[in-house]
């Protein structure tokens, strides 16, 4: 299966099983994976929160053969047509074959952005993730979010995860009202730094939350919380 749509089953909940471990397992040892995996998913949130009328632009013309056929076998009534099902929605036109590719989910969300005039986004503001009690001591993080749309995301004293385990951004308000932005790794020195679309606006969800995840736990945040900040800025 080619590499996109298998992270594209992925994040839809179509990979179970022995496959779904084995693709979680990769996850926990490939830093680009996870990383595209958390960019489908944003796009997924982002490409859900349009509306009706984006679908309108963004659904595909008939292809030549089917027109040919239908002109052939004599068109369907107005309002029979009308009745039929359509893909809506980021999860159906995932789906489409004509839309196997995240590069072109990419350049749809930007033109349909254009397209319905979404406005102006709010100006970049900083937040500053401050040690939680379980921390290693000295250990902190800094988020430059950009408008509603992205963070830049700057980690310092955090050890390397171990054996089976992986650092997660996440926008938080409780344990139950939350969503995974990124996964990552640090370096020897305990840093990294990374840039990611955010799946929706961050000022949505109280604070930005790093915590230390098993693999596995994809979509499900650990009891180890490290650094937290409020979204509203430092």
């Amino acid at each position: 299966m080619d590499e996109q749509a298998l992270i594209a089953d992925y994040v839809l909940g179509e990979l179970q099983g022995l496959d779904r471990a084995r693709f979680e397992r990769r996850m926990a040892q490939e830093s680009d994976l996870r990383e595209q995996v958390h960019s489908m998913r944003a796009l997924v949130a982002r490409l859900e929160g349009l509306g009706e009328e984006a679908w309108e632009h963004a659904a595909p013309a008939d292809p030549p053969a089917a027109a040919a056929h239908a002109a052939g076998a004599g068109a369907a009534p107005a309002r029979e047509r009308a009745r039929a099902p359509r893909a809506r929605g980021a999860l159906g036109f995932l789906r489409r074959p004509a839309f196997p590719l995240l590069a072109g989910a990419v350049a749809l969300a930007a033109a349909l952005a254009i397209v319905l005039g979404s406005g102006s986004s709010p100006p970049a503001h900083t937040v500053v993730l401050r040690a939680l009690a379980d921390a290693p001591s000295g250990s902190r993080a800094l988020a430059r979010v950009t408008g509603a749309e992205s963070v830049q995301l700057t980690v310092e004293h955090l050890p390397p995860a171990g054996s089976g385990h992986y650092y997660e951004l996440w926008l938080m308000t409780d344990t139950t009202h939350l969503r995974p932005v990124a996964a990552f790794e640090v370096d020897d020195a305990g840093g990294a730094r990374l840039h990611v679309q955010l799946p929706v606006a961050a000022r949505a969800y109280r604070y930005l939350n790093i915590s230390l995840q098993q693999q596995g736990s994809s979509g499900r945040i650990s009891a180890r919380s490290l650094l937290r900040g409020d979204t509203a800025g430092a």
